[in-house]
């Protein structure tokens, strides 16, 4: 098993990996005319010194995800942050200790970018998942807000 950053090759695991969730099933398309956008986002995000997606392979499979952000800030006297989202594992392999392998990885990666803050947003209704993340010893310092606008 290996974690290493996605390739263009890999786009559509991806998407699969996001499609197949509780959430992302309404809001992800695995259509080929959708497929075309999240193409073009993810050659801008591999072409950025700001971003990074990693994948999870497993006998040449594609099992797991996240982006990585690393956001400069001004605040903290200008500490960088690691920011993860789109942190998935394939549904039939949860509960493995996949996850902690994964987020313990960007967890480190974030840190040798020279991150001092690692921070994810995880939605209200994944109870599972935000008492994973506590579990890795992330705290939930704080509350998140979102505006969606209609597209």
């Amino acid at each position: 098993m290996e974690i290493r950053k996605a390739k263009n090759t890999d786009l559509d695991a991806i998407i699969e990996l996001l499609h197949d969730d509780t959430l992302g099933k309404d809001r992800e398309s695995v259509s080929d005319g959708d497929m075309e956008k999240y193409r073009a986002v993810f050659i801008e995000l591999s072409e950025s010194e700001y971003f990074d997606v990693f994948v999870m392979v497993d006998n040449k499979q594609i099992i797991g995800c996240y982006q990585m952000m690393y956001l400069p800030h001004l605040s903290f006297t200008g500490t960088q942050r690691g920011q993860v989202e789109s942190v998935r594992i394939r549904s039939d392999l949860r509960g493995k200790g996949l996850g902690t392998k994964l987020m313990k990885h960007a967890i480190d990666t974030a840190r040798k970018a020279g991150c001092g803050i690692f921070q994810l947003t995880s939605n209200k209704e994944r109870k599972e998942a935000n008492k994973f993340y506590r579990e890795l010893g992330l705290e939930p310092t704080h509350d998140g807000y979102k505006l969606y606008y209609s597209s």
